[in-house]
């Protein structure tokens, strides 16, 4: 009875989730891009801290990967946190290699990142037995691998 009080309903539940949770997400990839100082370092940080966000919340990814399809109010919402984490991914992408700056390439671009990282994501949460530092290189190839081009210090960790 609590959590219809609070929130209506499951759907008001998971909505409630995917608003909290999207934010953080979010303002944790925004904040570790905005740290790292070189290119590679620049990619690496927020694939790591998206990486970092799943495992954390390992339980709140399945069950609303597992639930949007069954919903339309929380596919809305998930196709708006997908969005927003869209255009952080295109606001990190450097000039000329489907930056923001680079017109409708950089969205479809960013959208194939954001895609490629939940699933990437999904599958490691089913091979857990996979290093996230593993996972980590092998985003941070595909994200280049997506931009067009290698970043600066893209061997160093």
């Amino acid at each position: 009875p609590m959590l219809y009080a609070y929130f209506g309903s499951k759907e008001g539940l998971y909505l409630a989730y995917i608003d909290r949770t999207g934010r953080e997400l979010v303002d944790r990839l925004v904040g570790a891009a905005g740290q790292a100082q070189s290119g590679a370092a620049r990619l690496r940080a927020p694939i790591d801290e998206f990486l970092a966000f799943v495992e954390e919340h390992r339980a709140g990814w399945t069950v609303l990967f597992h639930e949007i399809t069954a919903s339309r109010p929380l596919a809305e919402e998930v196709a708006q946190l997908r969005a927003q984490v869209a255009g952080a991914v295109c606001r990190m992408l450097p000039s000329g290699s489907g930056g923001c700056t680079d017109g409708a390439a950089a969205d479809g671009i960013a959208h194939a990142i954001v895609g490629a990282g939940e699933s990437l994501a999904n599958w490691w949460l089913a091979h857990p037995e996979v290093p996230r530092a593993e996972v980590t290189e092998w985003y941070v190839g595909l994200v280049q691998s997506a931009a067009g081009r290698r970043l600066p210090d893209a061997g160093a960790r």
